[in-house]
């Protein structure tokens, strides 16, 4: 799953922004932004089917 949040390029990336995404396993949900300039993944929401 982090490697579908990961941009190589870091601070220097200068493209759009990915905006809010979303990624699920099984039962867990993530809802997340990536702020690519800051490398960071900030976590929105976080939702357990089960």
């Amino acid at each position: 799953m982090r490697d579908s949040m990961v941009f190589l390029d870091g601070a220097s990336y200068m493209g759009r922004s990915p905006g809010l995404r979303s990624e699920s396993r099984g039962r867990l949900m993530l809802t997340y932004l990536t702020d690519v300039r800051g490398e960071r993944i900030v976590v929105v929401q976080v939702s357990w089917y089960g």
